[in-house]
Formats: structure tokens, sequence, C-alpha cells
């Protein structure tokens, strides 16, 4: 029969083709009870408690903080005040910290009017027992042979500058360490010697510790990088000795004198000249300055002392003196004091146009009769306290400053020393007493002392 004839076979349906992944005679699959969830709302004893969790440690450990169980909303506000915790308690640490800086700045400024108006006292005269005279530090250079001119101590107390006849400066630490030498030079060698070919007269440094400015017998100024002793600038505008020089308190204005009979004020920033100043009528002995825009001078001959205040272009001038003034030394910015080769050192205000009290032969006479030439004197400044050295008494003298009704000096306690004191310098804290001695005045040769050594002493000063 053909096959286009044939009839249709019924389909076997056990020959049809598993589906995948269904076995033939499979059984179906049977349901699992759900697995048992604890009702979090349902109490429990701790009996059952303690069964459950030795049951199924597993799930009891997903429930072991509080911050587990929060939800995302309960989280977000505990995350919120824990930020603002933390910022009130740096709110309250800044305001603490502000505070302390208003408190500080409060009080410097107080110090600044006070300072700037001569009104800033600080007694310090009564705190001084005695001087530690087995303790003196005697700072000495083979290199500086000559008598010691002129000193200076820098602001933070660490250094010492000194010059001497032989033109040399040196620079020590205040504990006699020698850090740096410049030596002098032969007169006329000026244009080829780095450094000084004179006696050096005066000295002085900057309050930040940046510059320091020397002057020669022969006019020249020159000025140094006092951190490494590089020499930076050489100035000849004076016509004759450089007495006295002083950098203006937190700047870099530098104002020099000279016998001459002319101030200079130079800026040290730009390396450059800025004006004359004149007024004397003798030789100019020396010159100090403080905070304001102005200088104080001190004639020899014409026993005049002039306040150049220079913002308003004006002068102020003093007389009062017998004889020569040889320096000047301001206590703050109203009050000054003055000696003279007679032995007398007078207290002056600048409100006042004769001396408020007047020392006479304070440190004694000689046994001609004459008293003893005042040489040098120092002050610390805003206090009341005040040193002075004789020519030839061998005695540094300490001196209390009375400023009230009773104005003068009341003296606190000798120092004895050999030689001749050609400079005198407190450091800030009044912890010590600086002195550049020599063996003969540093203007001249009129005596001579064999005794004295040609140095500078540093003297602790010690407080009750």
């Amino acid at each position: 029969m053909p096959f286009f004839i044939r009839g249709k076979r019924p389909l076997d349906r056990s020959d049809k083709k598993p589906k995948r992944g269904i076995k033939r005679n499979a059984q179906p699959p049977t349901k699992r009870p759900p697995k048992e969830r604890p009702n979090m709302d349902e109490e429990i004893t701790s009996d059952e408690e303690d069964e459950y969790i030795r049951g199924k440690p597993e799930k009891f450990e997903e429930y072991e903080t509080d911050e587990d169980l929060e939800t995302p909303q309960e989280k977000k506000v505990r995350l919120a005040r824990q930020y603002i915790k933390e910022l009130e308690e740096q709110k309250a640490s800044a305001q603490e910290a502000r505070d302390v800086d208003y408190d500080a700045i409060g009080h410097r400024l107080r110090e600044d009017v006070l300072e700037a108006s001569g009104k800033l006292y600080k007694p310090v005269a009564e705190t001084i027992a005695e001087a530690d005279t087995e303790n003196i530090l005697t700072l000495k250079s083979k290199q500086q042979k000559l008598p010691v001119t002129c000193m200076v101590v820098t602001s933070d107390d660490q250094h010492i500058f000194c010059g001497s006849k032989d033109c040399s400066l040196v620079k020590y630490t205040i504990d006699g360490k020698r850090v740096a030498t410049i030596p002098g030079g032969r007169k006329g060698t000026e244009k080829v010697h780095v450094g000084h070919t004179t006696h050096v007269y005066s000295l002085a440094v900057s309050s930040d510790g940046m510059y320091l400015a020397s002057g020669d017998q022969g006019g020249y100024i020159h000025i140094w990088n006092a951190k490494t002793m590089e020499h930076l600038k050489s100035f000849k505008k004076h016509r004759a000795a450089i007495s006295g020089l002083v950098f203006r308190r937190g700047s870099h204005t530098l104002y020099s004198c000279s016998h001459d009979r002319m101030v200079i004020v130079w800026n040290i920033d730009a390396m450059a000249f800025v004006e004359h100043l004149g007024g004397h009528q003798d030789a100019i002995t020396g010159i100090d300055a403080l905070y304001r825009e102005s200088c104080i001078t001190s004639g020899g001959r014409d026993q005049s002392v002039i306040v150049y205040v220079i913002v308003e272009d004006k002068q102020l001038r003093f007389a009062g003196h017998q004889d020569s003034i040889d320096g000047v030394k301001l206590l703050n910015e109203k009050t000054f004091f003055t000696y003279s080769q007679d032995g007398t050192i007078s207290m002056w205000i600048t409100s006042k146009k004769r001396p408020q009290s007047v020392h006479k032969a304070a440190h004694g006479y000689q046994s001609n009769g004459q008293p003893h030439w005042i040489t040098a004197i120092a002050t610390l400044v805003n206090s009341d306290l005040l040193a002075s050295a004789g020519s030839m008494d061998g005695f540094i003298r300490l001196w209390k400053i009375n400023t009230g009704k009773q104005r003068g000096l009341e003296p606190i306690l000798s120092i004895p020393v050999g030689g001749v004191v050609n400079s005198l310098a407190f450091t800030s804290n009044a912890s010590h007493l600086v002195a550049g001695v020599g063996r003969e005045h540093k203007l001249g040769r009129w005596y001579c002392i064999k005794s004295g050594k040609n140095s500078v002493l540093v003297i602790p000063l010690k407080k009750k």
C-alpha cells in the first residue's frame, strides 16, 4: 500500500521527549513549611531568651547593637544630632581660644598706648638684690687688642656686638662664645678694605635683629647683616666722626649724628639717604630714639638737647647744663637723661625746658676736688632702673628713678669694675648688665688705667 494512502498512526505519548529540566516519573515538589521567625512584639521570658540564643546563635548576632535595629530615619536623626554636638564643641573651643587671644591683644594694646604716651611704667629697681660679681663673664678677643669704645645688645638678648679703637668689630653670644670678627684695616685703605679703617665710635642694631650699623672716626657708616656679618652698604655723608647711631624701634629707619653738628636720617630698606637735620651749634655727642618718628640728640659744648619731631618738622630745644654734655638716653617717650663732664646726671621731661632733677657728682670726687667725669649711662626702657659709670672711680652704679613728687635718683648698689667704662646696656629683662671696658677713654688718651682690661663684661644681676 502506498505510503501516501496509509492511515495516520496515533501518536504514542510515551515517545515524546521530556521537557528540559523535568525528569520522567518525577514527583511534584512538596512545599516546605515557612521558617519560624521570632515575633519581636511578643514578650518573652529570660528562660525562653536563653533557649533561643542557644538554639540559633547566628540569628541573635544580627541584633547585637541598637544601631542595627534602627530604621533609616532614626539613623539620620542620630547622625544629625552627633554632627550638631561636634559643631557645638568646636564652637566652644574656638570661642575660648578667641577669648584668650582677645585678652592678650587687649593687654598688648594697652601697653602700646601707655608706651606711646610715655606713661608705661614697670618697677624693676626694687627687685634687684645685688650683682653676682663671682660669675661676671669677660668677653675678650685676641684680634681686639685696644679699648672697647662701643657696644650694643640685640633685642632678643642673644648677641652682643662691640667695636674697638683697633677698628675691628666682634660678635659674641650672651654666654661668651665668639661668633664672628671683622678685622680693622689701615688708614687710607677705605676703598679696598671691607670694614673700618679708623676708630669705631658707635653701633646700633635694628629691633628685629636684621641690620647692624657701625660708625667710625672718619665719618663712614657701614651697614651689615647682623646674622651673617655680611657687608651690605657704606655711607659717607658726614664730614666728621660718627658720634652716635640708633634705629627707630620697630622699623629700619636709622638716625646718625656726628661731630659735624648734623643729624642724618637713613632708610636702610632702600639703603638710601633721606634728609639732613640741623640745629646744634657744636659737635653732637649722643643720640637716642624709641618708637615715635622722632629722635633726641645732645650737644657737647653748646650744652643743649634737641628733640627732632620729624613728622611735624619741628625742634624742641632744652638747656640747663653748666658743662659739656656727653650723651643722652631715653627712659620713655617723655622722660630722658643726660650726663656731663662735670659729673652731673640730669633728668628731663619733654614738657619742661629745665631739668626736673640734677644729681651732682654722681660718682664722687677726684683727689684734686673735681668730680669724676661720667663716661656712660644706660636706662631700662619704661622702667625705673638706670646705670652709670664714672671715668676713674672704678665703679658702675645702679640707681632707682623716682618719677613722683620727689623726682631724682636713689642709689641701689655699686659694682666694682677695673678700667674706663665706655658703654653700658641692660638686657631687656634686666637679668644682665653689659659693659664695654677699656684702659682709656674712647675719645682720647688723657689717662690710662693699667689695671683695666680691654673687654666686654656681662654682669649677672640677682633678683630678690
